[in-house]
């Protein structure tokens, strides 16, 4: 269980001085030449030794997605510059117009700052042409003047800086998340004659030019970073990216951390496939972390999964659910306000009439499961239910370990608990079970009798062989059981969605975008706010699935597969 979010902030800038070759025009003294060009680190980008070791998140792309951004029919890789490309246009920058004709194969844009009042934002991007780059600078430089700007000219470090107050486009500033903000000030230089830096501030720029003379001031030194960018081992890439959580996460909620948080950052690489997006993820946790370890086992969809229909929108399946369970707790004592949606969340999902999954089933699954959330559509009788509850199936492996018996006699204990009775009927030609409770209920007879008794369901079940389903009501168990060739297994849209993913796993979540967003939307405002700036992207997307294939004490390795 995880994007998750993420997936997903970045950001780009533009670019710069043609200054310095043309010596009379700056009327400046010669200074030294600039030493020559730190080496190419070993991990990441080649720009990644301009950004500090105060960034909190770098987002770096290569190769065709620099060339193909804008264009509506290219690969998601392309569309994730919407983002950065809005960025530039509050500083009167067009990417389409100003960049893309010059930019090589490589462009990092990065957030080096957190100030409330103004982050600080830096964008390196690699040059094809410096003719162009710097005819894009003169551009941009001439045009501030024109409008009345006052154009400062500085050397620092015997780099050539230009810079000018900005006054920021309102419309576009309008798109911007809340962490992010108009472009104020905009300073500009080239370095190594391969690079064009652009940033807001003149400091960012200056501790740029710092941190690509002093090898222990880059992001790239940083342990945290050397961690998750060396975990990552995806061939194919589009770019990659890296987050520091514990600067990045609170400032996006705009609330302090009140206890240490699990994981310290996030490596991620991200790559195009045949029709969709993949990005295989690497979270660094804190020092001293002492979680159990869940075992990588799965390399098939579980066997019940082919009793669950076709269309259903939101489906995890797996093995060692307990132990996950235990962890995914422990891992979130971090983040109270995550862990407080997620239980509250999943939990309103797994539970009817005073059965509730997540609390009292999921501990004790030590086999495979299942558990999968039915659609209103799917039938009549669910879509005219009036509570709020969800609908959904869950199955689990029966195996001969101690703790499975304990599940049996557990499932016996919550139905005495709760009155509940079993009634053996039949279904879809197989014998199943209901818990059932006997109610009484008021009634106007004239005769003299005013009680009557109804029987309740409040869930069913059914034993296929080594199997157990559980459901929300019959009406559920009976669509599990008339899945036939119509079962979420056989569907390609199914098959697709989780075919990228490496094996063995940890098992997989898989969500039908369009029929889950309402319901996400609802419970994470953040969605709302990723859809308002990401539109293009999430109006195409599909589904989107995740695996989680490895671990150690230090780094939890997960896979994310956007389909579009």
């Amino acid at each position: 269980m995880v994007k998750l979010r993420s997936v997903f902030l970045q950001l780009l800038a533009s670019v710069l001085a043609l200054l310095i070759w043309s010596g009379p025009v700056w009327a400046l003294e010669p200074e030294p030449e600039l030493a020559p060009p730190q080496p190419e680190p070993e991990l990441g980008p080649e720009s990644a030794h301009f950004m500090p070791d105060t960034t909190s998140l770098m987002v770096s792309l290569t190769g065709s997605p620099l060339k193909m951004a804008g264009n509506e029919s290219a690969g998601a890789s392309s569309q994730l510059t919407d983002l950065p490309a809005t960025l530039l246009a509050t500083g009167g920058i067009d990417y389409q117009k100003d960049i893309r004709p010059w930019v090589s194969d490589e462009m990092t844009f990065a957030l080096t700052s957190l100030e409330k009042g103004q982050p600080g934002y830096l964008l390196a991007v690699k040059t094809r042409n410096n003719r162009d780059a710097d005819a894009f600078l003169e551009r941009i430089w001439q045009q501030q003047a024109t409008d009345g700007q006052t154009i400062n000219f500085e050397r620092y470090a015997g780099v050539d800086l230009i810079s000018a107050d900005m006054s920021p486009n309102v419309a576009t500033s309008a798109r911007l998340p809340g962490l992010l903000k108009p472009v104020r000030y905009l300073t500009t230089a080239k370095l190594d004659d391969r690079f064009v830096l652009i940033a807001n501030q003149r400091q960012v720029l200056e501790q740029a030019v710092d941190s690509s003379k002093k090898p222990a001031t880059q992001l790239a030194k940083r342990s945290e970073y050397k961690t998750a960018i060396a975990s990552l081992t995806q061939k194919q890439q589009s770019g990659m990216a890296y987050l520091d959580l514990e600067k990045l996460l609170p400032a996006i909620s705009g609330q302090a951390a009140t206890t240490p948080p699990t994981y310290r950052s996030l490596g991620i690489a991200f790559g195009e496939s045949r029709q969709g997006l993949l990005a295989e993820t690497a979270l660094v946790a804190k020092a001293g972390r002492d979680l159990p370890a869940v075992k990588t086992t799965q390399q098939e969809p579980m066997a019940a999964l082919s009793y669950f229909p076709g269309n259903s929108p939101f489906v995890v399946s797996g093995s060692n659910l307990g132990t996950l369970w235990s962890q995914i707790n422990q891992d979130l004592q971090g983040y109270p306000n995550l862990k407080s949606w997620v239980n509250q969340t999943l939990g309103t999902w797994g539970k009817t009439h005073g059965l509730n999954l997540t609390s009292k089933i999921f501990p004790w699954v030590d086999g495979d499961y299942a558990w999968a959330l039915l659609p209103d559509s799917l039938s009549p009788v669910l879509s005219a239910q009036a509570n709020s509850e969800a609908d959904w199936l869950f199955a689990y492996e029966q195996t001969n370990s101690d703790k499975n018996k304990q599940l049996a006699t557990h499932l016996n204990e919550l139905a005495t608990e709760q009155d509940l009775g079993t009634s053996p009927f039949e279904l879809a030609g197989r014998k199943v079970y209901a818990w059932t409770r006997l109610v009484s209920q008021e009634i106007d007879d004239t005769r003299g009798s005013n009680l009557t008794f109804k029987t309740e369901v409040t869930g069913a079940y059914a034993n296929i062989d080594n199997q157990k389903i559980l459901a929300s009501s019959p009406e559920a168990l009976g669509l599990a059981l008339d899945a036939g060739s119509d079962a979420l297994t056989n569907q390609r849209s199914f098959q697709d969605a989780i075919a990228p993913f490496d094996q063995p796993n940890q098992g997989f979540l898989y969500i039908d975008w369009p029929v889950m967003k309402p319901i996400l939307k609802k419970n994470l405002p953040v969605i709302s706010k990723l859809e308002s700036n990401a539109q293009t992207l999430l109006s195409k997307l599909r589904s989107v699935s995740i695996s989680s294939y490895g671990e150690t004490s230090e780094v939890q390795h997960s896979q994310w597969y956007f389909r579009f």
